[in-house]
């Protein structure tokens, strides 16, 4: 299985409705998971087409901010466990039965442990394979990050701690270094994690940072 995960930072533009198709095509995944796609349910409808998926679960956008969108293949059999905000919850059901939660983590600094408590409360939740993607808004090393300012010590053990509290595990990655780009700053704000039991039934699994794709007004 394929699965994609894209900050995709408003797909309201046609531009970059045309660079997720180039994605697709590349990629050829069989579960998206899309945020800040700034769409509501009809024109997600038109977008789930348009790219080739058959089924959808949004978190809808407030306003022109936020949104999360998560798309899958027939082939795949999935039921929704919960939604917010910050995530998409979901079984992934076949031989075995693994659970995929799609993250988007709070943007704001003051905010942060929003994202720390959610996941906690999910890790609370069921015990089985778990496979944690997406943008988390945040970096577990000062060496992930390239210009600016350093993290601090506290904000870099929230992240750390967080990750220990739901026995996760990064799942390590080939390709760029860094996810996200603002001027001269660069950091890996994008992951994958993981329990030991989705490292001990996938333990061929691995994951891509594809380049950054520059998308213009």
């Amino acid at each position: 299985m394929r699965i994609l995960a894209w900050n995709c930072r408003r797909l309201a533009s046609a531009r970059v409705v045309r660079a997720l198709l180039d994605v697709q095509k590349l990629v050829k995944p069989d579960v998206a998971f899309l945020s800040e796609s700034h769409l509501g349910r009809v024109k997600v409808e038109k977008l789930r087409r348009c790219v080739g998926f058959d089924h959808l679960l949004i978190h809808e956008s407030d306003g022109r901010s936020g949104g999360l969108l998560m798309m899958w293949k027939k082939e795949v059999n999935i039921q929704v466990n919960d939604i917010s905000k910050y995530f998409i919850d979901v079984s992934v059901h076949g031989e075995t039965v693994w659970r995929l939660t799609g993250i988007y983590g709070e943007p704001s600094w003051e905010h942060k442990e929003a994202t720390w408590e959610v996941l906690r409360t999910l890790h609370g939740i069921m015990t089985m394979p778990w496979l944690v993607l997406g943008d988390f808004n945040e970096i577990l090393y000062n060496h992930e990050k390239d210009g600016g300012r350093p993290r601090t010590q506290k904000q870099l053990h929230a992240f750390h701690d967080a990750l220990s509290a739901c026995q996760l595990s990064d799942l390590g990655f080939e390709g760029d270094k860094f996810t996200w780009q603002r001027g001269k700053i660069r950091e890996r704000l994008d992951r994958g994690v993981v329990n030991v039991q989705w490292r001990q039934l996938f333990p061929n699994a691995s994951l891509t940072n594809s380049e950054m794709t520059k998308i213009g007004s």
